[in-house]
């Protein structure tokens, strides 16, 4: 079954055609959702649409109206819910949580499964997630990501400026400080949630992906994984779910 699949994000639009393994694969910014038109207009007509999208309204009418003048079909748009793919989601407010968020835990599961995950999606923002082997999904935590960290820095002091630093053990220059602080601080949000799961009793896999996930996979104890394309994953998971 040819599938397209859509990662409608906060900076970048990811896409997938076809059966796994994908035949296509592509990416366009957010900002520029003419470019990502122009890429689908290349393929075949899908046997259905599967998307998630974190806010963006704008773009993903114009996806809607594209693929129902191209192709005649409508957006399957993700959903978060209380359960799937055997999954039981504790979130207490549904509507609050992500779908992004709900989609790269199913994409991560349905990659690695029987095994307690954490899940950290480092794009724009940081999110880390956590799921038990039992497959129950305890929640997790959102903070900012990289370049938010270092542009609120720049925007809220006097004297610290948005550029480019690099990791050190012991930064001696501001502009390393500052790279190495906010580094540093991601990589802890996700070995304190590894901390968690462990006193829970759990022995977790750490699943990193997203932007930014090989600047902070290196801090991260016991060989993290990156595994890209979680919520890609996670969407073609749920449909092969939908039409077995």
């Amino acid at each position: 079954m040819s599938l397209l699949l859509i990662d409608l994000g906060n900076s970048r639009i990811k896409w997938a055609y076809g059966d796994h393994p994908w035949a296509s694969v592509g990416y366009s910014f957010t900002a520029d959702v003419a470019q990502l038109l122009q890429q689908l207009l290349t393929l075949p007509r899908p046997d259905a649409i599967h998307a998630c999208t974190v806010g963006q309204p704008a773009a993903a009418l114009l996806l809607e109206q594209f693929c129902q003048q191209q192709w005649g079909h409508s957006i399957q748009w993700l959903k978060v819910s209380r359960n799937a793919l055997g999954i039981h989601n504790t979130y207490r407010h549904l509507e609050q949580q992500g779908p992004d968020r709900w989609a790269a835990v199913l994409g991560a599961r349905s990659l690695f499964p029987e095994r307690a995950l954490v899940i950290a999606s480092a794009g724009t923002a940081l999110t880390v997630d956590a799921l038990t082997e039992e497959n129950e999904y305890l929640g997790g935590m959102i903070l900012p990501g990289l370049r938010l960290m270092k542009s609120a820095l720049a925007q809220q002091t006097a004297r610290l400026t948005l550029s480019e630093g690099a990791f050190h053990d012991f930064p001696r220059c501001t502009t390393d400080a500052i790279e190495t602080g906010c580094i540093s601080a991601m990589a802890g949000s996700i070995i304190a949630m590894q901390t968690r799961l462990t006193r829970r009793g759990d022995t977790p896999l750490c699943i990193i992906s997203g932007g930014d996930a090989a600047l902070i996979a290196p801090h991260l104890p016991n060989q993290p994984i990156i595994a890209e394309q979680l919520v890609l994953h996670g969407l073609a998971a749920l449909a092969q779910d939908i039409y077995q």
